[in-house]
Order: C-alpha cells, then structure tokens, then sequence
C-alpha cells in the first residue's frame, strides 16, 4: 500500500461525504483536520488515534444487516477494524475486514460507497493508552446464499433484522446507519 495514495483516497471520500446529520458534520471537519495534521493518521501504531475501515454488510435483499458480538467488548458492532500496510486501497481494507470477519469471499466492492462516519474511544487495553478511531463505514452487500461463519474476534456473528437492531445495540452510529439503509431502500422502492 502506497500511505500516501490512502490518505489521499480519505481525503476524497470524506471530502465527498455528504450528511443531514450535524454530528457527521463535525466528525468530517475534525477527520480531515486529523488527515492534514498527523504523520500517520491510517495506521494502528499511532497511539494518538488512527482511522479504521468498517463494512455494513446488507443480506442481498437488504432485509438484513450482519453484526458481530465483539469478543473482547461483549457489544454488537458492524464488521470493520485496522488498515494494514498490505490493502491496496482504504476501500479494499474494508472488503478486507468484511471478508475476515464474515467469511463471505464473493463480497465485492464494485458498488460500495462510504454510508457512515464517527469518531469514538477505544478504552485502554494490554498497555495500549485509551484513543480515538476515526471511523469509515462502506456499505455492502452480499450475495445471494452467502454463508457467514464466525471467526475468534467474534461471540457471535448474525444477520439480524434492520428493524431489530436498535433494540440490540445502544450505538448511535449503528442506528444512524440504520435509518439510513431504509431510507435508501424506500427511495429506490419509490424511484
């Protein structure tokens, strides 16, 4: 991976973000602030944060989304974790993660576009100091007849249904993402 294409290919895509949502707007400015200002903002050693691509993987009939228990947090979350030195792209570390963590080797990146952006705290662990993750979802969607398998970074990995989501999870960024994957789905029915 070329770092400097990465952050450059951040950049575009944040600048391009476009959010009805004024706490987004915040996080935009603030990640692109991070992006100009630190040395390595993408990678997990830079202890004073570091951005991280995360994956809303949709059922192919965008009915429902795969979470995972994280297993060492006990919270459900969306795929998603570090870019690492060897992912071509910050798009292809996210098809990366999503693959790792679901098992789904057909997802594709041919019609992703970035759904979501947050900031939030990693709490310490291990000797690592607590930090922030500058969060990027891309938006997904599986084949038909995918099979998700859980791996160790998970308690469980489900496909729960959009609807039930908020009643499983306290996130905010997660209900964002929510709201947004059904509005998307009642334009396009009414398109």
């Amino acid at each position: 991976m070329n770092k400097e294409n990465t952050i450059n290919e951040l950049q575009g895509l944040l600048e391009n973000y476009a959010t009805t949502y004024e706490i987004e707007a915040q996080y935009r400015e603030h990640m692109l602030s991070f992006l100009k200002s630190s040395d390595d903002p993408i990678y997990s050693s830079n202890q004073a944060g570091h951005f991280t691509a995360s994956a809303w993987v949709l059922s192919h009939d965008r009915q429902h989304v795969l979470l995972t228990q994280h297993a060492k947090i006990g919270k459900w979350f969306q795929l998603g974790g570090h870019i690492e030195p060897e992912d071509s792209s910050f798009i292809d570390a996210c098809l990366r993660e999503a693959t790792e963590e679901s098992g789904i080797t057909s997802l594709s990146s041919a019609n992703t576009f970035v759904l979501d952006i947050d900031i939030h705290d990693i709490p310490e662990y291990k000797g690592i100091p607590q930090h922030p993750h500058y969060d990027v979802t891309c938006y997904f969607v599986a084949p038909a007849q995918a099979k998700a398998i859980k791996n160790a970074e998970s308690k469980q990995l489900q496909w729960i249904p959009l609807e039930q989501v908020k009643a499983l999870t306290d996130d905010p960024a997660i209900h964002r993402m929510v709201e947004k994957t059904l509005e998307l789905e009642t334009y396009k029915d009414h398109a």
